[in-house]
């Protein structure tokens, strides 16, 4: 079966720019960031537009970056021509969601889109042990057991914790 290199596949079709969706993503990238991308079409912009007039245009385009469990938030300023943007936030393990809107001359905030919720990771190990688990036996041996001879686990395998060489067993002998 002849099987269609990449460049094959990809010959003449592109990606569009834009699919014509009113839309804000927000997407946890570490702890303590968080990544939007946005569509906004002519039709909202020309809506919002024909409703506030000219404080409109005038108006800062932000993001508000809310977070869940405080109740606060707090504005990022944007270019009108970004689509996308990278987000600080303070603490990490909280649900966050973003708004796009633009602040008014009057110092008032006009929601355009909203982002979905999402919750950034722990900057910390997990204090959940699961007993299902099994520990690998090199982990359980003692901290100053000590094998002679061959290294690898490979040849230890058939090793007994008897034995093992440990600190213990030497006084006895």
């Amino acid at each position: 079966m002849y099987k269609a290199d990449r460049h094959e596949l990809n010959a003449g079709w592109k990606l569009p720019g834009a699919y014509g969706l009113d839309r804000l993503v927000l997407l946890p990238k570490d702890p303590h960031w968080l990544f939007a991308y946005w569509e906004v079409t002519a039709e909202l912009e020309n809506k919002f537009r024909m409703k506030y007039g000219a404080n409109w245009d005038s108006a800062q385009l932000v993001l508000r970056i809310h977070d869940l469990e405080t109740g606060g938030y707090k504005e990022v300023a944007l270019d009108c021509r970004s689509v996308n943007n990278y987000l600080q936030v303070d603490e990490p393990d909280r649900a966050y969601f973003v708004e796009m809107g633009r602040i008014l001359p009057n110092g008032s905030f006009i929601s355009m889109l909203t982002s979905n919720i999402v919750r950034t990771p722990r900057n910390s190990i997990s204090a959940v042990i699961d007993p299902s688990w099994k520990m690998f036996a090199f982990w359980r041996r003692q901290p100053h057991s000590f094998v002679y001879g061959n290294s690898s686990f490979e040849f230890q395998a058939d090793l007994t914790a008897a034995e093992l060489f440990t600190p213990e067993t030497k006084e006895e002998k």
